[in-house]
């Protein structure tokens, strides 16, 4: 079992003091994603990653991931930031994971998380010929940067998130198909499955199961009253404490670790997201999280 934690998560400005904290709660990985000492991933230099990365071994711990934002990056509201048939965006892309490869190697790590093809609006319209034609463009797309990868020892992990063409387990499972690379991997979100409409199960997971290499785990609220006949298990309200959730993680995290036994559980609260009420301090619910996780396993 590998336990890793987005350092950002901490809530610490001072990157030190994050991976104080995270060798106090005993992770032996940790995610790079934004509270760098002033950068995120996307915009830190190779020099300052040299850097964090000695600070990081002094505490004796290891980076597992990349999270970047920078390859195909999200819109979340409004009009995309790119069209997915320009080429020269793939271009750019091309020139952001080189940048990602270079960091990777500063930073000894294998992953870099990347994102899908935008959503276009009305996708979900489409016949399902025309969404398998963008599923399979998608895939090629990723497929090209997972050969770029390759060359430098290192593994792309796409994650679903609710804006892409991945956002569901279904739509990760057509990426693994249709690109059929080694070093293009999964990295689930469970909780942004129901986010966009999808809840999490045994059925779902079997679909990428052997190609989960990380997981990102949180806890999460249901709407109220949003339990119905054909949907059982409701809508996705909003983060909160896992453990303390309404979402069910024993089967699925039992069922990933017999399926993936080297996945790596990340996790990544989201606590700016969580309701005035449960903000008891990040480091906190960091720790009442890992602790649930390890219960949950043990």
């Amino acid at each position: 079992m590998k336990f890793s934690v987005v350092t950002d998560m901490l809530g610490k400005e001072s990157f030190e003091e994050a991976v104080q904290h995270a060798k106090q709660l005993n992770f032996d990985y940790v995610d790079l994603r934004a509270m760098l000492d002033g950068d995120t991933i996307d915009t830190i230099s190779i020099d300052k990653a040299k850097k964090l990365h000695q600070l990081i071994r002094k505490y004796d711990l290891k980076v597992s991931t990349l999270s970047s934002w920078a390859v195909n990056p999200c819109t979340f509201s409004g009009e995309p930031k790119y069209n997915n048939k320009d080429e020269n965006h793939h271009q750019k892309m091309r020139q952001v994971l080189d940048r990602l490869l270079d960091l990777a190697d500063a930073f000894d790590a294998t992953y870099i998380r990347i994102y899908p093809l935008h959503r276009n609006e009305g996708f979900d319209q489409l016949s399902e010929n025309e969404k398998e034609l963008e599923y399979k463009y998608n895939a090629q797309i990723l497929k090209g940067h997972a050969e770029h990868a390759q060359k430098r020892g290192k593994v792309l992990l796409v994650e679903n998130e609710p804006p892409t063409l991945a956002n569901t387990v279904g739509e990760l499972a057509k990426i693994m198909e249709y690109a059929d690379h080694p070093n293009l991997k999964v990295n689930w979100d469970i909780v942004n499955g129901w986010r966009a409409g999808e809840y999490p199960t045994l059925q779902q997971y079997e679909k990428i199961k052997g190609n989960v290499h990380q997981v990102h785990i949180k806890g999460a609220s249901r709407v109220i009253n949003s339990s119905t006949n054909d949907n059982p298990h409701g809508l996705f309200n909003n983060f909160t404490i896992a453990g303390q959730d309404d979402f069910d993680h024993e089967e699925i995290m039992k069922a990933l670790l017999a399926g993936d036994p080297h996945v790596i559980l990340t996790i990544d609260t989201h606590y700016p997201s969580f309701y005035q009420q449960d903000k008891i301090g990040e480091v906190e619910v960091i720790e009442r999280t890992k602790e649930f996780f390890e219960k949950t396993l043990a």
